[in-house]
């Protein structure tokens, strides 16, 4: 009995752990965060891909003023989405402007890294060695663009209400067409 009582026990404790921990202040930011770094790591990573490889899609352009604009754009209707103040817009959008000035010399240095390695692989011969050493650089620009997306996006979640970055969330959802699995 005691054995069954431990495993009951055991499993209620498990359950009551995940349910807080699911729902709890962590949740709700991952809730609320996640998506929008997803949206915006896959827009900048096609973005990024467009002008590598010289093509243009959805508008977005190929150089960063285009993709600026293009995300402006996203912006200000994300901003009519959730009924934002005036002061709501102006404080939303000077972030996300710093945010671009920010990354300028993040694009600079990926542009940079993709030419040394189209260099390497045009070569007569290609060095795999210094194509791995380029290779290896990726994550870290990577981690650096999500560093200051990722402040933006904070920022910008003091300026927006709960409600306001709820209803963000619902409507990319309801965009992509299925809710988005979390860790």
């Amino acid at each position: 009995m005691e054995t069954k009582n431990n495993t009951n026990n055991t499993t209620n404790d498990t359950t009551k752990t995940n349910t807080k921990g699911h729902w709890g202040r962590r949740g709700l930011w991952a809730l609320l965060i996640v998506p929008v770094l997803l949206a915006a790591g896959i827009c900048g990573a096609r973005a990024y891909a467009d002008e590598a490889f010289g093509f243009v899609h959805g508008g977005m352009g190929g150089n960063p003023e285009q993709h600026k604009a293009f995300m402006e754009r996203r912006l200000d209707k994300m901003l009519d989405n959730v009924k934002a103040t005036d002061s709501q817009r102006t404080a939303v959008k000077a972030i996300f402007a710093r945010m671009f000035t920010e990354m300028r010399p993040i694009h600079d240095q990926h542009k940079t890294l993709h030419d040394q390695i189209a260099s390497a692989f045009a070569a007569d011969t290609v060095d795999r060695a210094a194509v791995e050493n380029l290779r290896k650089q990726v994550p870290s620009l990577v981690d650096q663009a999500s560093q200051v997306f990722t402040k933006a996006l904070l920022d910008a979640s003091q300026i927006l209400t709960p409600e306001q970055r709820q209803t963000l969330v619902k409507q990319m959802q309801e965009h992509h067409g299925r809710p988005h699995h979390f860790m």
